[in-house]
């Protein structure tokens, strides 16, 4: 079986996006998944150098809504380059709703793997599931970063994965 009759894998910006302010990365829906991840690099280019980054993931019940705060799992690799042996080296799986990533200009060159499972979202109290998921950093003051989602677990079989974009 190929990877995308599994998973749904694109990306959330351009590549190696211009960051200034506060950056929305693309929405993505969860209906037809149970586990998204999203995977964000930042470029060379320092972000943020002086403050602090902090990176919340947002749900609602539509691509344009920001309706409920998400806890989601991290991780950081602890490389600023993917040519060192400690690329694939990531910290301990942690939760938060709000992650603070301090003196984030040493993130220049690390990925952070922020993710969440469908029966993590929250529901309304209609027991509509929020399944648009969307990442937020705020804080940036100048940089470049790419950012890709792969949402995986599909609820039903596909020969291509629905559009989850």
């Amino acid at each position: 079986m190929l990877i995308q009759q599994k998973q749904a894998i694109f990306p959330l910006v351009n590549a190696g996006e211009s960051a200034t302010g506060n950056v929305e990365l693309n929405s993505v829906n969860m209906a037809n998944y149970d586990h998204a991840a999203f995977f964000i690099h930042f470029g060379s280019t320092a972000i943020a150098t002086g403050t602090s980054l902090v990176v919340t993931m947002e749900s609602a019940t539509s691509d344009a809504g920001d309706t409920a705060d998400v806890t989601f799992h991290y991780s950081l690799n602890s490389a600023s380059s993917a040519a060192l042996s400690s690329a694939m080296t990531y910290s301990a799986d942690a939760t938060s709703s709000a992650l603070t990533l301090s003196s984030a200009g040493d993130y220049a060159g690390h990925v952070l793997i922020v993710q969440v499972d469908g029966d993590e979202l929250r529901s309304t109290s209609l027991g509509k599931v929020y399944n648009w998921l969307q990442v937020d950093i705020d804080n940036v003051t100048a940089g470049v970063m790419d950012a890709w989602a792969i949402l995986s677990n599909p609820r039903y079989a596909a020969a291509s994965m629905p559009i989850a974009v």
